[in-house]
């Protein structure tokens, strides 16, 4: 009969965070850093999903993303929107590593961030 008994490796939130942050870099995969770090892959993509969702504490400001204007194109108007609340229209198109984006219009600012998060991932 065996008596002894297993006891699960507690990680700390910084190493979690940190490992997290080693994986969004790219310089190596998740298996790689599961094999570093001796901790299973999935354990690592549920840090991953924590971090993200800023649950894994303090990662700094907001995560900025590169930003390449490929053409750019001024148009004046002729007069301003004639109604009050009217406002201008334009089209916004960008491609991430997970899909792309097209914006035609105004568009609510939270449902933009939302869009964008899931995209960045």
């Amino acid at each position: 009969m065996d008596t002894s008994v297993k006891r699960r490796r507690s990680w700390r939130v910084e190493a979690k965070r940190k490992i997290a942050q080693e994986s969004f870099e790219g310089n190596a995969s998740v298996a790689e850093l599961s094999q570093k770090y001796a901790v299973n892959a999935n354990q690592i993509f549920h840090w991953r999903k924590q971090y993200r969702e800023g649950r894994l504490g303090d990662h700094g400001s907001s995560r900025l993303l590169p930003v390449t204007v490929s053409r750019e194109i001024v148009v004046e108007t002729a007069s301003p929107p004639s109604l009050p609340g009217e406002s201008a229209t334009g089209t916004l198109q960008m491609e991430l590593a997970k899909g792309k984006l097209r914006i035609a219009g105004s568009v609510d600012l939270g449902v933009l961030r939302a869009v964008l998060e899931c995209l960045v991932g």
